[in-house]
């Protein structure tokens, strides 16, 4: 992505909260943001790129805006977790096995058995497109904002894709408050879509396996 789309992104924002075409929802079923209590865990090896997280565990190479500022926890639960606590940002991001052929949809829905996720409902979409992340996978990416109450802007970018019996997932969840919460969120939007997700890339074809995850629980 380009600076002129970013800053085009960021326009388009704008226009959407300024006009009121954002309503307002109360509970839309975003991921948790990890409290400051929890400290995450890395266990995969530190990459010689220090902008790159290497999981071992799901044979990717994850690039990260501003490196310094993310937690990752790739050890404790089904996913790779990286938070920015900061910004109020999550990324979860999985590589998984079926026992099945696998399209986007399906693993999408998958995805969101294993556990809650942001819901498009209710959002205004800013950019939905396919892309090929990673390599030979057939994947779609949704950007999406929920203007809540209170003046919060919550912003989402949610990437499934499938290859034969294998499912990607990539969400990513941010949200700010007050004037410049438009041009935030939007830039981090652009920012995360443009640097991290598209030059995502396996590492391996390590054969991860299809853990037996519990249903998601609703969000209360």
């Amino acid at each position: 992505m380009t600076g002129l789309a970013r800053d085009a992104w960021i326009a388009s924002l704008l226009l959407l909260v300024q006009s009121g075409a954002l309503g307002c929802e109360k509970n839309h079923g975003e991921i948790v943001i990890p409290s400051a209590s929890v400290i995450p865990v890395v266990t995969s090896e530190p990459p010689a790129d220090p902008g790159v997280f290497v999981s071992k565990r799901f044979g990717v190479r994850l690039r990260l805006p501003r490196a310094q500022g993310w937690k990752i926890d790739d050890s404790t639960g089904n996913w790779l977790v990286a938070s920015q606590r900061d910004e109020g940002s999550t990324l979860l991001v999985r590589v998984w096995n079926s026992e099945n052929r696998m399209s986007r949809d399906k693993c999408e829905a998958q995805a969101r058995e294993f556990r809650s996720l942001p819901s498009r409902e209710g959002a205004e979409l800013v950019d939905q497109r396919r892309i090929d992340v990673p390599g030979g996978f057939d994947t779609h990416v949704d950007v999406g904002l929920v203007a809540k109450e209170g003046g919060e802007l919550f912003g989402f970018a949610l990437a499934f894709g499938g290859w034969k019996r294998r499912c990607f997932a990539y969400v990513y969840a941010t949200r700010a408050v007050g004037p410049s919460a438009d041009a935030l969120v939007g830039d981090r939007l652009a920012e995360i879509v443009e640097g991290s997700l598209l030059p995502l890339r396996l590492d391996s074809d390590l054969e991860t396996t299809l853990e037996r995850d519990l249903p998601a629980q609703p969000q209360r």
